[in-house]
């Protein structure tokens, strides 16, 4: 049985492949960015049009990331089979300017709503991205306001297109005969410069760690920050929209591209230490396949992160360094220049243009 990786990340959908765009009207729930009339007329625009995802209060947002596998494999896969391989809630507080993404593990114990599943990603495959959504909002007792899906094709595209990312990678042979081609995995120990497809195969690794999937989230998260690293280069806006060609093919939203064009250079803002990354607390218990949480607490740690309000003072310019002040002030103005260009409100607030 094959494993897919496991990667639906802030960076590589939402900051980076145009997480991602162009346009003020919202397409249908689950509708390809490539069917909306819109994106056809503007993909060959050089700088896109943008659109505030924040509403005047400031909210929080909160953006359910999910991956999908589509490679083929030489056994027979009913429809009902395709489940969300990668479950995460990215949560954006734009008054403190700070980023949470929520990894929750595929095999979570969850009651699917009128079905007899008990894996919280069984949501998809019975009810499509509407019941997926409304498992999560009630597993972890918060409001998602936009989702996201994404294939692993866009991640190997991405990394292509920003010129590979620097990881380092154990010691790992491994072949699976039932993905068609067949998957074959040679790493050898040290930090390599990953192309998509070796990143790709590393994002796979599973067997290799004693907690599979917990291990291999862990990995994920640091790909994640390597690809951050690489993407705050400044060059890297420049890829902008040949990144939000590769989301027009691979990525469904109900995001418009004027709202996914504001979220990559707002992204594009932010710092490393801005970016917490946390998997919802649970365990896993000895001849069971599945990852046990605790309801309550669920609750509790999804919606400790608008907490941070409450506790996060401002750092006075006199405690940075002559660098930090620079950064934060290049920052800022791009905030406000992204937040002039957008009109400051969100799409889902103006009139059809």
């Amino acid at each position: 049985m094959k494993y897919i990786y496991r990667i639906f990340i802030f960076l590589t959908v939402v900051l980076l492949l145009g997480a991602l765009g162009l346009t003020f009207m919202f397409m249908p729930r689950g509708e390809k960015l490539s069917e909306n009339e819109n994106t056809k007329r503007e993909e060959t625009i050089d700088e896109p049009r943008k659109a505030s995802v924040f509403n005047e209060d400031k909210d929080i947002v909160n953006i359910l990331l999910i991956g999908i596998d589509s490679s083929e494999v030489t056994y027979e896969v009913d429809e009902d089979s395709k489940r969300a391989d990668t479950i995460m809630v990215l949560s954006i507080d734009p008054k403190i300017n700070k980023v949470r993404l929520l990894s929750v593990p595929r095999d979570t114990r969850y009651k699917i709503k009128g079905y007899d599943n008990y894996r919280i990603n069984a949501a998809y495959s019975r009810g499509g991205i509407e019941l997926q959504v409304s498992s999560v909002e009630d597993l972890l007792g918060i409001d998602i306001n936009h989702y996201i899906t994404v294939n692993y094709e866009a991640v190997k595209e991405l990394v292509d297109a920003i010129g590979g990312v620097e990881v380092y990678t154990p010691e790992y042979k491994y072949t699976d005969p039932s993905t068609i081609p067949p998957l074959v995995i040679d790493f050898e120990e040290g930090l390599h410069l990953l192309d998509g497809e070796e990143s790709v195969k590393y994002l796979r690794i599973r067997k290799l760690y004693e907690n599979q999937d917990l291990d291999r989230i862990k990995a994920q998260q640091g790909f994640i920050m390597a690809l951050f690293d690489k993407m705050k280069n400044p060059k890297m806006i420049l890829k902008l929209p040949k990144l939000i060609s590769i989301a027009n093919r691979h990525i469904e939203t109900d995001l418009s591209y004027a709202e996914l064009s504001y979220l990559a250079y707002y992204g594009l803002s932010l710092e490393k230490d801005d970016i917490n990354m946390e998997l919802l607390e649970g365990e896993m218990r000895k001849g069971s396949p599945l990852y046990y949480v605790d309801y309550d607490n669920a609750k509790y740690q999804a919606r400790s992160f608008a907490k941070l309000r409450d506790n996060t003072e401002e750092i006075s310019d006199e405690n940075l360094t002559e660098e930090e002040r620079e950064e934060k002030l290049k920052n800022e103005e791009l905030r406000n220049r992204i937040d002039r260009e957008s009109g400051g409100v969100s799409s889902s607030n103006e009139e059809d243009v």
